[in-house]
């Protein structure tokens, strides 16, 4: 795969209550090091109608166990998905930081030549209780 890619991402969280869906679609650049494919892009948060769009830069790293997914900037977080191994991380918002658990349940990597698709399936808790499920599909195509 060539360095330039599209990197599409479309999570949906359903909550007692609601269903939630989140896309985004972003160039990136991608490398392969280690074993892994790594894949940095930047996404833009609208924080009020006010203010211009504030820069996050985010990086996934892919391997064949594992999709972690880490923000900086004005929404840092570090997401670690693994099918069979809770992992813990603080999610940050204007009021301060929450403790989630991300329980990976299905994990499908799946590469093609000059492209990589990433479904994944997970339960977001706090405190112990269940939030949310959740999935995520994630698709890089590597672009001219």
């Amino acid at each position: 795969m060539n360095e330039n890619v599209l990197i599409s991402i479309v999570g949906r969280h359903l909550t007692d209550n609601d269903e939630n869906t989140i896309e985004t679609k972003q160039p990136g650049k991608y490398a392969f090091f280690q074993g892994k494919h790594i894949i940095r892009y930047e996404e833009y948060l609208e924080l009020d109608e006010n203010t211009p769009p504030v820069a996050v830069s985010c990086m996934l790293k892919i391997d064949k166990n594992n999709v972690i997914l880490s923000k900086k900037g004005a929404a840092p977080v570090k997401m670690h998905f693994s099918p069979g191994t809770a992992h813990n991380t603080l999610y940050q918002t204007p009021l301060g930081s929450l403790p989630l658990s991300i329980d990976t349940s299905d994990l499908k990597i799946t590469e093609e030549d000059g492209a990589i698709s990433v479904d994944l399936s997970y339960e977001l808790h706090m405190n112990g209780t269940p939030v949310s499920e959740c999935s995520m599909s994630i698709s890089i195509v590597e672009t001219p």
